[in-house]
């Protein structure tokens, strides 16, 4: 078994979604689109009529800076992280693009900062499991010799360590929407980066409220929890997004920079902070961490993160026990 939402699946959920008409009299204008190997959700409260036509404009404008990112942040292709990989490939020693300096150097502080279970120069690693594009999907792990062979590279930094910053670029992509609409004038908007949330503002005169989706979703509970964002990033990281099944064992695409295997422990991870680019690698730092995970929250100061272990365990910080409404009448064990 093996779970990548092919591209075909992605547009007809999006044409359902944009031919559905909205609500009656609500000013909340909605976009759905395929972007960054997912499923991106905008919307805005523009509140009095005359502001409509200024927040469609603004969503046909922010799908555009979207599909940009997209081009410039891939890994593979000719955009400006595309093009840096190319040449640490050729063994050259490129001049880092400007457009890419800060979202690497704030990679590297993570790095540091999560002793190494963020890392963002796994691009090779995640290419030898299959990860990087739909086509080259595996349905079994790569040879053993190979992993270990890459890990002797990175761990001796003598492989060309090139780039992918996909546990954070989505993250880094909300903030910088959430910041764009403030100023265009925009304070309430929400915005869903295929699981990561970043909230402005309200819905009118009530918060806005998400969900966060269970890991393994049954007839009977297809939500995890639900929580109502401050101003605030709500980021998850879960083993079942990408992965594929062999001998009876899952493995899935938040890969451990330490095993070169995908990491053990839990099933999910959510994080809520108020910057969405910390929240997003802090969530992949905390899922590589696996039971372990709350000394690590505590050294990244983080007070509200939400876990679901391998067993189907709930654990929570006491301010992520005390804020979200878990679905099922289920309980988190609070480790303080």
């Amino acid at each position: 078994m093996k779970r990548w939402l092919p591209t075909g699946i992605l547009l007809a959920i999006l044409a359902f979604v944009v031919l559905r008409p909205p609500a009656e009299g609500e000013p909340v204008l909605r976009r759905d689109f395929p972007a960054m190997g997912t499923w991106i959700s905008l919307s805005v409260y523009y509140g009095a009529s005359e502001r409509r036509s200024a927040a469609e404009q603004w969503l046909t404008e922010t799908e555009q800076q979207f599909h940009s990112f997209d081009r410039q942040w891939s890994p593979h292709g000719d955009g400006a992280l595309g093009r840096y990989n190319q040449q640490l490939l050729a063994g050259a020693k490129p001049h880092l693009p400007s457009e890419l300096r800060a979202l690497i150097e704030l990679s590297d502080n993570l790095r540091e900062r999560s002793q190494g279970l963020f890392d963002g120069r796994l691009a090779g690693l995640i290419e030898l499991w299959g990860f990087d594009q739909e086509a080259n999907f595996r349905q079994q792990p790569p040879e053993p010799a190979a992993i270990t062979a890459w890990l002797e590279q990175h761990q001796n930094r003598r492989s060309e360590q090139r780039w992918n910053l996909g546990a954070i670029a989505k993250g880094e992509l909300v903030d910088q929407t959430i910041s764009r609409a403030r100023a265009a004038g925009f304070e309430n908007v929400l915005i869903n980066a295929g699981g990561n949330l970043g909230a402005s503002g309200r819905h009118g005169e009530r918060a806005w409220r998400v969900a966060i989706r269970h890991p393994r979703p049954s007839k009977d509970q297809r939500l995890l929890a639900t929580f109502e964002p401050r101003n605030e990033a709500v980021i998850t990281s879960g083993d079942y997004e990408r992965y594929f099944e062999f001998q009876g064992q899952r493995f899935h695409h938040i890969l451990d920079p330490r095993t070169g295997h995908p990491a053990r422990g839990l099933r999910s991870v959510t994080v809520v902070h108020e910057s969405a680019a910390l929240a997003d690698a802090a969530s992949t730092a905390l899922f590589v961490a696996g039971r372990n995970w709350r000394e690590l929250a505590r050294q990244l100061a983080l007070e509200t993160v939400l876990v679901v272990t391998d067993e189907g365990a709930l654990e929570a910080t006491p301010t992520a026990a005390q804020r979200m409404q878990v679905s099922g009448g289920l309980q988190p064990t609070v480790l303080p």
